[in-house]
C-alpha cells in the first residue's frame, strides 16, 4: 500500500482538464491518474535527471493503475481579469480553481500496490521535491504515507458503475 498526501499551500488547486481550453472555466477534480504520473515524471526530469530512466519507468509502471482518493472539502472559485493583447486590445481571462482547505490533505492511494524499498525511496524523493501540482500556481507540499485513510471519497468503478470496496 502506498499513498501520497498533498496540501495546497495557497488553498487553491488549478488544473485544466485534458482536451479543454484554459479559459473554459473547467477544473480537473479529482486529479486524473495521468496528471499524477506526469507530475512525478516532470520532477524526475527537471530535478533528478541523474537517476536512471529505467528506475523511474518501473516505478511509474507500478503506479499506472487507477488510484483511490480521499478528497478534502472544496468549493469552486474563479477570478476574471483582462490581459493585454496586440494593438492595445484586451482579452478577458477566467482563472478557475478549486478552493481547498489548507489543513486537510488530498490523499491519493494505491491500496494494492507494493513497492520495493528502492522504489519507495525514489517515490519519496520525487514527491517531496514537488513544488506544485496542476498548474504552477498550485503550490503543494507533498509527502508519502503508509496508511490508507479511514474513508475514501473516490474509487475506480467497474463497467457497471460499482466500486470494489
Amino acid at each position: 500500500m502506498i499513498a501520497i498526501e498533498m496540501r495546497f499551500l495557497t488553498g487553491r488547486y488549478h488544473a485544466t482538464p485534458w482536451g479543454r481550453q484554459v479559459n473554459e472555466g473547467a477544473v480537473e477534480w479529482p486529479p486524473s491518474p495521468w496528471r499524477i504520473l506526469r507530475a512525478l515524471l516532470a520532477v524526475w526530469h527537471y530535478k533528478f535527471p541523474e537517476i536512471p530512466e529505467t528506475q523511474v519507468r518501473d516505478l511509474l509502471q507500478k503506479l499506472s493503475v487507477a488510484p483511490a482518493y480521499k478528497l478534502p472539502q472544496t468549493a469552486s472559485g474563479h477570478t476574471r481579469h483582462f490581459m493585454p493583447a496586440t494593438n492595445d486590445k484586451k482579452t478577458k481571462v477566467f482563472d478557475t480553481f478549486i478552493a481547498v482547505s489548507r489543513n486537510e490533505p488530498l490523499v491519493i492511494c494505491w491500496p494494492e500496490i507494493e513497492l520495493t524499498d528502492a522504489q519507495r525511496q525514489l517515490l519519496d524523493l520525487l514527491v517531496t521535491a514537488m513544488g506544485y501540482f496542476g498548474r504552477a500556481e498550485s503550490w503543494v507540499e507533498a509527502s508519502l504515507s503508509s496508511s490508507i485513510p479511514g474513508s475514501l471519497s473516490a474509487i475506480e468503478l467497474d463497467e457497471r458503475g460499482v466500486g470494489d470496496s
